[in-house]
């Protein structure tokens, strides 16, 4: 059965952390589902099973490390300006990253920058770089971006047709990410005919009805590799959803 989060309810979860070895600066984390990783939280041993979703505070003028995960992962990036390695952050981008593909450095500008970490396993946390070589395993790197979302201001969102846009196209292994937009009371389902190993939903602006739930602005939902496609209806302001689905773990 899907999972829905608020962004309340990951609000009420905001914790200020430190992870020295990764980034000199404290930061601030959101926790929406799962378990904090272990590196730089409290994780909950109960919801280790769970997927791990949180939304990073980067502060200003601050660098993250390059570095590893054991798991997949996609980041969306959803507010401020930087830089992501070499490619420059400036709004909305998203990433994904296979297990064991090295990324980064990600470097937050005067704004600070603030990302989504989406992950269908629990992460223990970043394997730094290079310190972390001997443990990188011999697998394929896998990173795939996408900057092109398409923008509305609050009258155009409100009026807006049912539209999807694929960020990045479905790949034979389930891998995929869409941009969905529906005007104010318009409804769509959300998934791909091949159902990938899990996906998250997120609003990226306006609110939704999903499940008797109404969801902002910055609101989360999980969709296991089995449940059915997502049945979403906008809201008074209309909605701008990106979904992003994954392919199986490599091991």
């Amino acid at each position: 059965m899907p999972i829905a989060i608020t962004a309340a309810h990951a609000l009420a979860n905001r914790r200020e952390r430190q992870f020295k070895q990764g980034i000199a600066k404290s930061f601030f984390r959101r926790l929406y589902l799962g378990s904090e990783p272990a590196r730089s939280g409290n994780p909950e041993d109960s919801k280790l099973e769970l997927p791990q979703a949180y939304m990073v505070e980067q502060p200003a003028d601050s660098t993250v490390a390059p570095h590893f995960h054991d798991t997949n992962q996609f980041q969306l990036f959803v507010h401020g300006h930087g830089h992501f390695g070499k490619t420059p952050v400036d709004g909305c981008m998203v990433h994904y990253a296979g297990a064991h593909t090295p990324y980064g450095p990600i470097v937050a500008a005067e704004a600070g920058v603030q990302y989504m970490t989406l992950r269908n396993h629990w992460d223990s946390g970043p394997k730094i770089m290079p310190a972390s070589r001997d443990q990188l395993r011999k697998i394929k790197r896998v990173h795939r971006m996408a900057k092109h979302f398409a923008s509305y201001d609050d009258d155009a969102l409100k009026a807006a047709t049912v539209s999807v846009c694929d960020l990045v196209a479905l790949e034979d292994d389930g891998l995929g990410v869409r941009q969905y937009v529906l005007g104010a009371g318009q409804g769509s389902e959300l998934g791909y005919d091949i159902a990938g190993a899990g996906a998250y939903a997120f609003v990226l602006a306006g609110d939704l009805q999903f499940d008797g739930q109404h969801l902002q602005e910055q609101s989360l939902i999980y969709r296991a590799a089995h449940d059915p496609k997502l049945e979403l209806t906008a809201g008074e302001r209309g909605a701008s959803v990106v979904y992003l689905q994954f392919p199986p773990e490599p091991f």
